[in-house]
């Protein structure tokens, strides 16, 4: 967590219960900080803290929690701790964030085959899963007759015989039933 969020959150009326130091030694390490008493006017609670930073905030309802998750212009991941598994699943699909866990903080990272990426103005795109080895293809639809055609098939105006031949291979392929294929 960055000295101006901690500095905010505690000039605003946020209480440090755990850590809240930067760590002796190389390195611009910084201790787990339990933050409580906060509020959604906090940078800790507007910006994305990539650090090991827990701020707690109270909430009326769990309608309030999403409410506020949702009025952010990021959305990386949220979790959801409870014991109404069902109510966890419908408070998360309301959640508009990458990803979410329920009664765990991070197993999705150790999930490889989970996709993985932000909402909003969170996260570089996709990553792990399917989704993630996607974004570095390119679709491309490659057409060819297994069986060559004469150029003329294929032009306007059709020969009649054309014309006859297009009727049947319409009909055998999009035909109605078996009996409309096999005319």
């Amino acid at each position: 967590m960055s000295p101006t969020r901690r500095l905010d959150a505690l000039h605003k009326g946020a209480r440090v219960l755990v850590g809240g130091h930067s760590s002796d030694g190389p390195g611009r390490f910084f201790e787990p900080t339990l933050l409580v008493d906060v509020d959604h006017t906090m940078k800790c609670m507007r910006e994305e803290t990539f650090g090991p930073t827990l701020p707690v905030m109270k909430v009326a309802s769990a309608e309030e929690a999403v409410r506020l998750v949702n009025d952010s212009s990021y959305g990386l991941q949220a979790s959801i701790i409870g014991s109404n598994m069902k109510r966890a699943r419908q408070l998360a699909e309301q959640f508009e964030v990458g990803c979410v866990t329920i009664n765990d903080a991070q197993t999705n990272y150790m999930a490889l085959g989970l996709p993985m990426g932000g909402w909003k103005e969170s996260g570089l795109g996709v990553r792990h899963g399917i989704e993630g080895i996607k974004k570095y293809t390119r679709l491309q639809a490659v057409s060819a007759n297994r069986f060559p055609m004469r150029r003329d098939m294929h032009m306007i105006p059709y020969e009649p015989s054309a014309y006859r031949f297009i009727l049947r291979l319409a009909d055998v392929m999009y035909g109605a039933g078996l009996r409309g294929r096999t005319k």
